[in-house]
This record gives C-alpha cells, sequence and structure tokens, in this order.
C-alpha cells in the first residue's frame, strides 16, 4: 500500500513539474516526491520538519485548517506565514472521497504555477488517493473492532473474533504478531496506526482502577522474512 502512495505522489509531482508531499488528514507524513536543490529551493523549514518528523507543528496545522482546507473540494492557496513558520506560499488538494476527508496534497506555491489544468489533472490523482485511504481506514476499523473484542473476550467469543481479526487483516494474517500494552495511557484515543510502524490495530481499554491502557497490535518483522501463523494476545 506504501507503494501505491509513492506511484501516485511521484504521478502527482511529474503532472506538476514540483515535488509533492501526501499527508493523512491529521497532519501524519504518508509520502513525499524527491525534492532536488536548485535556484528555487523546494524545501523551507515547515516541508523539512514534515519530512524529517513526519507530522506538523500544531502553529502550523492551524493555519493550514483556517483555510477551510477539511471542506475543500477543490485546490486550496494558502499565503505564507512567518509567525507559524510557514515561509512560502502553499497549494493543498484535498484528498477526499465519499463526502470525507482523508489527507492533503501538499506543494509550495511559485508566481509560475500550478496552472489550473495541471492543478485539475492532479486532482484525479488526488481522487485516486483517496479511494485507497478510505478503503484503508474501513479495514482498519474492522480490525481494531475486532483487535477489542479478542483482548476483552473469553473462551468462544474471542475465538470468533480472532477469526474475524484474520479475515480483517488480509493478506498479512499469517505473518507474525505480538500486543504491546501501555498503562497509564493518558489519551482517550490511540494514536493513529500510521504514526506507529507495523500497527495493525490499536485501542484504548480502561483498567480496573479507572485509568486507561493502550493495546496495540503491531505486525513483527523478521530479520528472515519467513512468515508465522502466530497471533499473541495479551489478557
Amino acid at each position: 500500500m506504501k507503494a501505491d502512495y509513492q506511484e501516485l505522489v511521484d504521478e502527482i509531482s511529474a503532472l506538476l513539474g514540483a515535488p509533492a508531499t501526501l499527508e493523512d488528514k491529521d497532519f501524519g507524513l504518508i509520502a513525499f516526491g524527491a525534492h532536488d536543490s536548485g535556484p528555487e529551493d523546494s524545501l523551507d523549514q515547515v516541508r523539512t520538519r514534515t519530512i524529517l518528523t513526519r507530522t506538523s507543528s500544531a502553529a502550523v496545522r492551524a493555519w493550514f485548517e483556517g483555510f477551510g482546507i477539511a471542506r475543500a473540494t477543490g485546490p486550496v492557496r494558502i499565503p505564507a506565514a512567518p509567525d507559524a513558520g510557514v515561509l512560502r506560499d502553499r497549494v493543498c488538494l484535498p484528498v477526499r472521497h465519499g463526502g470525507a476527508v482523508y489527507g492533503y496534497v501538499w506543494l509550495l506555491d511559485s508566481a509560475h504555477g500550478p496552472t489550473a489544468p495541471q492543478l485539475a489533472s492532479a486532482m484525479q490523482v488526488a481522487d485516486r488517493i483517496g479511494e485507497l485511504l478510505a478503503d484503508e481506514a474501513t479495514a482498519e476499523d474492522a480490525a481494531t473492532r475486532e483487535f477489542r473484542r479478542a483482548v476483552t473476550t473469553t473462551d468462544w467469543e474471542r475465538d470468533t473474533a480472532l477469526a474475524a481479526l484474520r479475515a480483517a487483516l488480509g493478506p498479512h494474517a499469517d505473518d507474525l504478531y505480538t500486543v504491546l500494552c501501555v498503562a497509564p495511557w493518558p489519551a482517550e484515543e490511540p494514536p493513529p496506526a500510521r504514526r506507529v510502524p507495523g500497527t495493525a490495530a490499536a485501542c484504548v481499554l480502561p483498567t480496573a482502577g479507572g485509568g486507561r491502557r493502550l493495546a496495540v497490535l503491531v505486525r513483527v518483522r523478521t530479520g528472515t522474512g519467513v512468515p508465522a501463523s502466530v497471533l499473541s494476545a495479551a489478557g
């Protein structure tokens, strides 16, 4: 799936003649186009931070969201905001599917473009990205739901949940997994699965003392790459 996103971002970069970056709706980096140094550098402080840390600061998010990008259905041009660390103008292509926003494609704007026809072509690619992200979100929702059932039930209910979880994991169902628990967990929601490499599902569970703990199903990457038909669960 990661390769699919990279190919689509590269396609947009080729269409517009400028490197693009793709972020999810929470501003987590998914993929970015190749950056070449030149007389007009394609990197600025915000883009560099995004690539290195895979996310954006709260100030940058607030500035961008203030231009209605979550509701937009077409390209949005956003001016620079030095106070927020945004030193270059931006073009945002909202990535949508089924009326919902799933992410954003970002480009640095310039006086030479991109042109309206170029942006229209790029939006068609963004729509394809939106379809992929929507499918991925649906699969993650199913995996999280069944994972929660698997770690909170027993006997036949747990067996049923594990079978449903295997189905939700799809082609990776026979890989090796482990469950990690973090307690106490301060938030009501788990971190987005995309932010934690290898995460297949995550949920927040109550503790006996009234607190919260985080449970994460992690796909283990082995040195040999040999899958194992093992699904570990922590009770």
